[in-house]
């Protein structure tokens, strides 16, 4: 009987450490997902704005429903709440947003290159406009594909602590 409780408690502790890095390295895996949604977002934003020639309110809306996810999310509301029906700036609106939206899965950077872009948007014509997203897509790319190894192997190392950190308490408790 003891041993089956040992063998249990054993199997419980190991689940629970491995879950737990596995549940870490799923985050640092979501942060490269909502990078690529930014990407997608922005290069819908630019063909928003140059092709189809939307206002840019509809434009951060169509942007965000393409994307989806938290950016989408924040490109939707940035949408809504800006231009002459929200009666703010782009700028104005994204302090508002930021305070609704969960971008805790976005990286610094990004968040900044959101906040710069939006301080360009609406103060110029359309060809200004898509120059600054294109210099966006350009920093975030550049961004994602430096985190992409780096956070690949994060991600690996989480998920080995979780399991090995399991393994030692067990070792150790047994």
């Amino acid at each position: 009987m003891k041993v089956f409780l040992k063998l249990a408690g054993s199997f419980l502790l190991l689940g629970t450490a491995a879950a737990a890095g596995f549940g870490t390295a799923r985050g640092v895996e979501g942060q490269i997902e909502e990078l690529r949604r930014l990407v997608t977002a922005l290069q819908a934003l630019s063909t928003e704005v140059s092709y189809v020639l939307k206002p840019l309110p509809q434009a951060l809306t169509a942007a965000g429903q393409r994307a989806g996810g938290a950016v989408g999310e924040l490109f939707c509301l940035l949408g809504s709440r800006s231009g002459l029906s929200g009666r703010r700036t782009p700028e104005d609106a994204l302090e508002t947003v930021l305070n609704e939206t969960c971008l805790g899965e976005l990286p610094r950077l990004a968040r900044e290159t959101i906040g710069e872009l939006v301080k360009s948007l609406g103060t110029s014509g359309h060809t200004e406009q898509v120059r600054h997203i294109d210099m966006s897509i350009d920093r975030v790319r550049s961004f994602l594909s430096s985190m992409e190894v780096e956070y690949g192997k994060r991600a690996r190392m989480y998920r080995y602590l979780g399991v090995l950190g399991g393994l030692m308490a067990v070792i150790v408790l047994i």
